[in-house]
C-alpha cells in the first residue's frame, strides 16, 4: 500500500510541480479555486516559513514532522470547508478519513516513516478529490505537503525544494 501511494505522489509531484505554473496561468476564471491562482495564500507563506525553520536538513525529526502535520491540518480543514461550501459532502468525508492520520502529529510523536505514509495518503486523496470535483485546494499550500513528502523520501529534488524554502 505504501509503495502504491509513494509511487502516485512521486509521479504526481514530478508532473504537478513542473506543470503548476502552466495550470495557474491557464486556470479558467469560472473554475472553482480555493484561492486566487496567481498568488500564494497567506497561510501557505506562514507554513513555508515554519517548515523552513524546522525542516531544512532535518525532515525526519519530530519538530519538522509536527510542523508538516500542523500545515496539513490547516490545508485539509480549509479544503474540506471549501468543498462543503460547494455542496461536496461526500468529498469532505473522504478528506477527513484520509487526512486524519497526517494531522495526528499535532498531538503526539510518531515515527517519520509512519508520518510520511500518512502525508502521502492525504496528498493522494486531496489530488483525487480535486480531480473528481474540479475544485482545487490552496495549490501553494498543497505544494508544501508534496514537497515535504519528497524530502522525507530523500528524493533528489529535495535540494531544490530546500533552496526555495531558504528564500522564504
Amino acid at each position: 500500500m505504501f509503495y502504491k501511494n509513494h509511487f502516485r505522489v512521486s509521479i504526481f509531484a514530478s508532473l504537478y510541480i513542473a506543470s503548476m505554473v502552466i495550470f495557474l496561468a491557464l486556470a479558467s476564471p469560472h473554475q472553482a479555486l480555493a484561492q486566487t491562482p496567481a498568488q500564494a495564500s497567506e497561510e501557505s507563506v506562514t507554513f513555508a516559513r515554519l517548515i523552513s525553520t524546522h525542516c531544512l536538513g532535518r525532515w525526519a525529526e519530530q519538530d519538522c514532522l509536527t510542523s508538516v502535520s500542523q500545515s496539513t491540518l490547516v490545508l485539509a480543514a480549509n479544503y474540506a470547508g471549501f468543498l462543503e461550501s460547494n455542496g461536496m459532502i461526500g468529498a469532505v468525508e473522504q478528506i477527513k478519513q484520509h487526512c486524519s492520520a497526517a494531522t495526528a502529529g499535532t498531538k503526539g510523536e510518531y515515527p517519520a516513516y509512519a508520518m510520511q505514509s500518512a502525508f502521502t495518503e492525504c496528498a493522494n486523496m486531496i489530488f483525487d478529490v480535486s480531480e473528481q470535483t474540479n475544485i482545487k485546494p490552496d495549490l501553494s499550500h498543497y505544494q508544501i505537503l508534496v514537497s515535504a513528502i519528497l524530502c522525507l523520501s530523500k528524493d533528489r529534488r529535495c535540494a531544490g525544494i530546500e533552496k526555495q524554502l531558504k528564500g522564504q
